[in-house]
């Protein structure tokens, strides 16, 4: 086992413990981090952006199409789920009693 931990720890995982953590302490920490987030926001926007037009230009479907329609809340999906769960355990116990007779 410790062998294991080792080659671990030399191999792909020495990267994991490289890798510092970022947990801010002061507010200037704080801004730094907010402001790499916001960066990083951003540059996505751009790409995203970047694709959209190069889409248009192909004359092909946007990958990122805009929708209208509300999203699914986890209490929605919860509510489907169980819906659909309850129609296919009642359609398997009507089939067994079904085999019953």
């Amino acid at each position: 086992m410790k062998s294991f931990i080792k080659k671990l720890m030399s191999g792909k995982g020495a990267a994991i413990n490289k890798t510092k953590t970022n947990v801010p302490k002061t507010k200037i920490q704080k801004a730094i981090r907010d402001l790499k987030i916001s960066t990083q926001k951003s540059k996505a926007g751009k790409a995203k952006l970047d694709q959209t037009i190069f889409e248009l230009k192909q004359n092909k479907d946007f990958t990122f199409a805009k929708s209208n329609k509300k999203s699914e809340s986890n209490t929605e999906k919860y509510k489907r789920i169980q819906k659909d769960n309850s129609k296919v355990i009642g359609k398997m116990f009507e089939k067994a009693l079904k085999g019953d007779k």
